[in-house]
């Protein structure tokens, strides 16, 4: 969990979740105004096409008003009046005259606007179609009255007729009477003026103009799909006056604006593809996703270059606190870069540099005082046994045992030749233990029989092993000063050895005086005590330079022997000569 946490929460996820969180809010902001603004746009758009269309719209009704208003003056002619109704009264020249004015009349009518295609008069009494400048067979009483009825069912003056967008007239117009007109002014409005006017009225797109009565389509494109569906959306919305909308077909959107003629019941649709008029936003669009893709991009590698500068120095400092920690207090941290992390890398380097001095210096000073201690320890043993050593020389001399006191002479130069020959405080311990058994001998010069001495040697392989000097010596002396100095006859005096565990015990038994259980405690607790609290002679004398030496494991532990006498063990670590090799300076 904590190496998944670690990863989790790394410096580079942080450092692209900040930059994210500064630049999102603007890209989020740059697309609600890009959003806004093509939504303006479309609304714009749409307005326009609206005015368009409201134009177009007003301007084809302002012509087909004219054009109605002139076909209308016909209707109430004298001339035509006549011809339709006392033509066969009149001479020959009087009717010719009369449809040559007609014709001329017509003229004017068709001259008078370019969306008329066509100006026909029929007159059934003479059985004569009037167009401008001619005239021909006129129509049937049949056509007629089917012509009149279409017009009739329609509201709009205009209306469809063999496929042709017509004005007409006829008189009378009297819906009550069954009488057949006596004349039918007819005007085709001209489908290809209209169809070229809707071509201007959109640059790209088309435009329908959509006859709802009839459904009849005028259109400046062939019908396809958008225009079949646009056909759906004029007659659901034939209802509206005026209406935007915005559809789509196929994926495609569209804009769609529509406008009604009330009084000619046709509408007006021009519709655009969405892409067409927002090309350039759209190109401006994908340029904003491309430089927000980018910026990504270039925020994510940003990142993880700071991510590097960082952590590469960061790993340096870590691995160099690693190692202190382990204690290579030699180690330092070089950074090429002159910033920040050099600073820390040279402060680092200090801080290390004077802990390495001060822990040198508290070492030099740890080992400086143990060596006084020690041998200060030292100068605290020697002169015990001094008065005592001549003491009994000086009573052998005056007993002339000469044999005897050159002997004791003898003992006693090897033990003042080993504590004075040089200034070292450790020897080889079999050095210390020859150095004991000499101390024993002179001892046995003193006692004589009254005590029984077995002393065992140590084996081969610990006598090279370093120890501090007289830690063996000051034990027997214990036993023969608290033990065995009282004894008349009968005393023993036991040193052995043994391996156990990786460590040598080298044991000192006497039958001296019985050992109590109190006085067992005492001399435990007193082993243990703080080393100030108490005096450093003796056996803890020698406790305390063994630890000093070979650390807490070692030193002297009492016991109560099998004769109910004082036991002393001195443990010492072996099978690591090396690391307890001399220390002397």
């Amino acid at each position: 969990m904590e190496i998944i946490r670690r990863k989790r929460f790394t410096i580079y996820p942080k450092l692209l979740l900040g930059f994210l969180t500064a630049i999102l809010p603007v890209y989020l902001l740059g697309i609600l105004l890009n959003q806004g603004v093509a939504n303006s746009l479309r609304e714009q758009i749409l307005q326009s096409m609206q005015t368009n269309v409201k134009f177009y719209l007003s301007s084809l009704g302002d012509e087909l008003n004219k054009i109605e208003k002139f076909k209308e003056s016909l209707v109430i002619d004298e001339d035509l009046m006549t011809l339709a109704t006392v033509a066969p009264a009149m001479s020959e020249n009087e009717l010719r005259e009369a449809i040559l004015r007609m014709e001329r009349k017509l003229t004017l009518l068709q001259d008078s606007s370019s969306y008329i295609a066509d100006v026909t008069i029929h007159i059934p009494l003479i059985n004569k179609g009037i167009k401008p400048g001619n005239y021909k067979e006129g129509v049937s009483h049949e056509d007629m009255n089917a012509m009149r009825a279409v017009m009739q069912k329609q509201e709009s003056p205009l209306f469809w007729w063999n496929e042709k967008l017509m004005l007409a007239s006829y008189y009378p117009d009297s819906a009550l009477t069954a009488r057949s007109p006596v004349f039918l002014i007819e005007v085709e409005i001209d489908r290809k003026m209209i169809l070229h006017d809707l071509r201007n009225a959109v640059e790209q797109g088309g435009a329908v103009l959509y006859f709802n009565g009839f459904k009849k389509t005028i259109s400046n494109h062939a019908l396809n799909q958008a225009e079949n569906d646009i056909m759906t959306l004029l007659e659901e919305e034939g209802s509206s006056t005026a209406n935007s909308v915005i559809f789509t077909i196929s994926d495609n959107h569209y804009l769609v604006s529509m406008q009604k003629s009330l009084y000619y019941d046709m509408t007006l649709a021009i519709y655009t593809p969405e892409s067409y008029i927002m090309s350039d936003f759209e190109k401006f669009d994908r340029w904003f996703w491309l430089l927000f893709i980018l910026s990504m991009i270039v925020i994510a590698l940003f990142s993880y270059w700071i991510f590097k500068a960082i952590r590469t120095p960061l790993r340096k400092v870590l691995k160099a606190f690693r190692k202190v920690e382990q204690g290579q207090l030699s180690v330092r941290i070089t950074q090429s870069s002159n910033d920040e992390f050099r600073d820390l890398s040279d402060q680092f380097n200090k801080m290390v540099g004077q802990l390495q001095a001060l822990i040198q210096e508290v070492y030099e000073q740890q080992i400086r005082r143990q060596q006084s201690e020690l041998k200060q320890l030292q100068s605290q043993i020697n002169p015990h046994f001094l008065y005592n050593s001549f003491f009994i020389l000086h009573q052998l001399i005056e007993f002339e045992d000469i044999a005897n006191a050159r002997k004791f002479v003898h003992y006693l130069g090897n033990y003042f030749q080993y504590i004075t020959r040089d200034a070292k405080s450790e020897l080889p311990l079999g050095q210390e233990i020859k150095h004991a058994e000499a101390y024993v001998n002179i001892q046995t010069m003193r006692f004589g029989p009254r005590i029984d001495v077995q002393f065992q040697s140590i084996p081969q392989q610990y006598e090279a092993l370093y120890v501090p000097r007289l830690i063996v010596q000051p034990i027997i002396e214990n036993a023969y000063q608290h033990g065995l100095e009282s004894k008349v006859s009968s005393g023993k005096l036991h040193m052995t050895n043994e391996t156990k565990d990786g460590m040598l015990y080298i044991r000192v038994e006497d039958n001296g005086s019985e050992l109590t259980t109190d006085e067992l405690y005492k001399l435990r607790e007193q082993l243990y005590k703080d080393v100030n609290e108490m005096e450093t002679t003796g056996m803890f004398n020698v406790h305390r330079r063994l630890q000093i030496k070979f650390g807490p494991s070692a030193g002297v532990d009492v016991y109560r022997n099998q004769w109910n006498g004082l036991g002393v063990a001195v443990k010492i670590p072996v099978g690591m000569e090396e690391e307890y090799a001399c220390t002397d300076y």
